[in-house]
């Protein structure tokens, strides 16, 4: 059996790309400083890598979601500065504005920037903060002078003035569903018709574990972390097997 059949079809590319990072590490005897991951993608890292390499994270941000990675020989001694992390503020007029954190996230897409060069946005009480690497810092920088039609000014942050990623609050919840196909699971959490379910789906309104997926057949597995936009997040918990009727017991956490 393949390695690659241990994961979904669409996760190939990346973990083609994990196993070079191995092999690199492993044949130069050097570090490598990954691009930000999402949790999916840490999950996948950290399962290829096993005992193989020393792994280290770090996000920028306490509590961060996306993170920098490090694979290095067990012999590394971590140096905090090998991240290369930086994090910016957004200045922005506050009397006139609010920020949220698609418009922050599409103006640097936008900006030319990949999603992988920079990781969490933070928001709090009129500050916005993200950490991106400092290569792409410069970048952004230069090119980034408005959000929407709101002037805007990049500057640096000082240590003890970087935000802190709110604490995530899920709510556990039960369901029933006949499958765990996409829209089948959607319709189920957010207690709407499986067409407007479907509808949503192929929209491209969802994500599943940070990517795009459109397809309403796609099967979801426990751990998946979807993403609705206008609606919130579902983490599909577990499956607690099935019902004298053969339908599918699950439990989930659900943040709106």
């Amino acid at each position: 059996m393949s390695v690659f059949d241990h994961y979904r079809p669409n996760e190939r590319a990346f973990i083609e790309q994990v196993l070079d990072w191995v092999q690199q590490v492993e044949d130069n005897y050097m570090l490598k400083v990954t691009d930000f991951l999402d949790p999916r993608e840490h999950q996948i890292v950290r399962q290829l890598v096993g005992k193989q390499l020393a792994i280290y994270e770090d996000g920028g941000f306490v509590g961060a979601e996306r993170r920098r990675l490090i694979l290095a020989p067990d012999y590394y001694e971590l140096d905090p500065n090998d991240f290369e992390i930086a994090i910016r503020q957004i200045d922005y007029p506050t009397k006139f504005v609010e920020l949220t954190h698609r418009q922050v996230t599409g103006t640097l897409l936008n900006a030319g920037l990949k999603r992988q060069k920079f990781g969490d946005v933070v928001l709090d009480d009129g500050i916005a903060q993200f950490a991106t690497t400092r290569d792409a810092a410069g970048f952004i920088e230069m090119n980034v002078d408005r959000v929407g039609k709101a002037r805007i000014r990049i500057s640096e942050v000082a240590p003890e003035a970087v935000l802190v990623v709110p604490e995530v609050k899920w709510s556990d919840e039960f369901g029933i569903v006949s499958s765990l196909r996409f829209d089948t699971v959607v319709s189920e959490v957010l207690g709407l018709s499986r067409q407007k379910a479907q509808a949503l789906v192929k929209h491209g309104d969802c994500k599943v574990n940070h990517k795009p997926i459109d397809d309403p057949s796609f099967i979801l597995e426990p751990d998946d972390l979807v993403s609705i936009r206008g609606y919130g997040r579902v983490k599909l918990t577990a499956i607690l097997g099935s019902t004298k009727r053969e339908k599918i017991k699950i439990q989930y956490g659900i943040i709106r």
